[in-house]
């Protein structure tokens, strides 16, 4: 004879068997919603990293050393180096020829351009600077007159004056602006995710 079982132990069963798919589906929206959180916490972090570092150098460049009556210039090239790697930005502060000593690094104008060299001798009764590249073998070729001097050099931040050569050309100026945007669009996912995950959670505490 087969075996009957009653009516209350297949509605047990049934309930038991309920009871597991509903844990295993509130498990599986759980899961969905921290891994959700986790990512819309990651997008905002990076984004405002992003953000953060393109402020915080853009403050040490530009606006920091004018407000402490300095100037910041970067190298573009080697001929300061170990001293002044290519793309160190360089902060001087306002110094006159006569005032420099052979060692001290100025900044100084020759042409059209800001040149970085170090003093190797003062020549006080032609009023002109002898300088050197650290790098380079030879001393430099002219002399340089007391008031092309414009300061002399105090410390230096390396990098960052790559921040400074972008903004002097379109290319790193488009390459600076598709910074700025990935980091605004990092801010705005890591939102979005936030906010789609809140409405998950609501949704599923209704049901």
């Amino acid at each position: 004879m087969a075996a009957v079982r009653p009516s209350w132990y297949i509605d047990s069963m049934a309930q038991q068997s309920a009871n597991i798919s509903r844990d295993s589906f509130s498990h599986a929206v759980e899961r969905r919603l921290t891994h959700l959180r986790v990512a819309a916490r990651l997008c905002a972090v990076v984004g405002a990293c992003i953000i953060v570092a393109l402020l915080v150098v853009g403050m040490g460049a530009a606006v920091v050393p004018r407000v402490l009556g300095m100037q910041s210039y970067a190298i573009i090239s080697g001929s300061m180096e170990p001293a002044y790697p290519t793309g160190s930005l360089v902060y001087a502060e306002p110094a006159s020829g006569e005032s420099l000593q052979a060692g001290d690094v100025a900044a100084f104008w020759r042409d059209e351009d800001v040149i970085v060299h170090r003093v190797q001798e003062n020549d006080v009764a032609a009023g002109e600077l002898t300088t050197k590249g650290d790098a380079n073998a030879e001393n430099d070729l002219h002399p340089v007159p007391y008031q092309n001097v414009l300061g002399l050099v105090t410390f230096s931040v390396p990098y960052v004056g790559y921040f400074l050569m972008a903004l002097g050309s379109t290319s790193g100026m488009l390459v600076l602006g598709w910074i700025i945007l990935m980091g605004v669009a990092f801010c705005v996912v890591g939102s979005v995710l936030g906010n789609l995950a809140d409405r998950r959670e609501r949704a599923d505490g209704t049901r």
